[in-house]
């Protein structure tokens, strides 16, 4: 049976990853560094399983536990494959026999396609994405026609409020999109990202952030990421004062016929717990559903069930931005 090399030397890590066959926005070792430098408790280790597959894992202690998880922060992590046809089974049993330490790795829906006899199915799986494929080759009246009845409408409704709808162009743009952000966060009770994401998005050729202002005020954003054929809708934030205006509808309906035609195939619309909210939008815009497969050997942490995110909501900005960096590191 293969088993997993680790590679330290980050020159022959850089060789590897520019030879897969796929890999996500976050499978470069510029994101990785950046990572490190805003979290002290993590740190990168790279695999190479045979000359088949690569493995990037972030290490971290929670609870007084070594963790493993590939990849932080982000819907999907590896493996990323090198070659075709991949042995699933020895893939999966190595795994379990090589790493010791808990560990956590989500699939990409793209990634099991390369293997087989991986044996994923649905109880591996707690999350779904969304997706609209082949947007490359739609018209805009296709892809409308496929929405749901209240989404077009929603639509039609956020076209008539004058709305204004442009990348964010400079950091005061970004500062107030993340004061945003933060407060709908703490609407949802989540622990949000340092600013420190944001201008990273901001900076990046391979993402953007779409703002939608109302009379020269910023409204609502969301950030987009772009990988092999994929936009990725990674993040959004909205005013709650001015719910009505539907400006995130807007911007995602821009942003997906900004690229029709163009030279992306499948628009993302990211990770969603099964039985959210989130869902039934999600849904609604033709998407088909993709099941986020995940190989683990440990039980979740509860902190998304638990007390502590009441308290968490009630927290002053202020304070949620002093914390929340630490407290990420229960969120993986």
């Amino acid at each position: 049976m293969s088993q997993f090399r680790r590679i330290d030397n980050r020159k022959e890590w850089q060789e590897l990853l520019n030879k897969v066959l796929f890999k996500t926005f976050f499978h470069n070792l510029e994101w990785e560094d950046f990572l490190e430098n805003n979290f002290k408790w993590l740190k990168f280790e790279h695999y190479l399983y045979g000359d088949e597959v690569l493995l990037s894992l972030a290490r971290y202690k929670v609870f007084g536990k070594e963790r493993l998880i590939s990849h932080p922060f982000c819907e999907y992590g590896g493996p990323l494959p090198l070659k075709k046809d991949i042995d699933g089974r020895r893939f999966r049993e190595g795994l379990y026999l090589n790493f010791k330490d808990f560990f956590r790795i989500s699939f990409h829906p793209q990634i099991p396609a390369y293997f087989k006899n991986l044996a994923l199915k649905e109880p591996d799986s707690s999350r779904d994405t969304y997706f609209i494929e082949n947007i490359n080759q739609k018209t805009e009246e296709n892809i409308f026609s496929s929405f749901r009845k209240t989404l077009r409408h929603s639509i039609n409704k956020a076209q008539t409020q004058n709305l204004e709808i442009k990348k964010c162009g400079d950091k005061e743009e970004l500062k107030y999109f993340y004061n945003l952000y933060l407060k709908t966060t703490k609407r949802h009770k989540t622990i949000p990202y340092p600013f420190s994401f944001f201008q990273y998005f901001l900076d990046s050729q391979n993402s953007e952030i779409i703002l939608a202002k109302s009379e020269d005020k910023i409204i609502a954003g969301s950030v987009f990421l772009f990988y092999d054929k994929f936009i990725h809708y990674f993040l959004n934030a909205s005013d709650e004062i001015h719910r009505d205006k539907k400006a995130n509808y807007l911007i995602l309906w821009d942003q997906i016929k900004k690229h029709l035609r163009g030279s992306y195939q499948v628009f993302d619309f990211g990770g969603t717990g099964r039985g959210s909210a989130l869902e039934v939008f999600k849904r609604g815009w033709g998407t088909r559903r993709y099941p986020i497969f995940e190989l683990k050997n440990f039980s979740e942490n509860k902190l998304k069930k638990s007390k502590l995110r009441n308290i968490f909501g009630l927290l002053p900005s202020f304070l949620i931005k002093k914390v929340g960096s630490y407290l990420l590191k229960y969120k993986l």
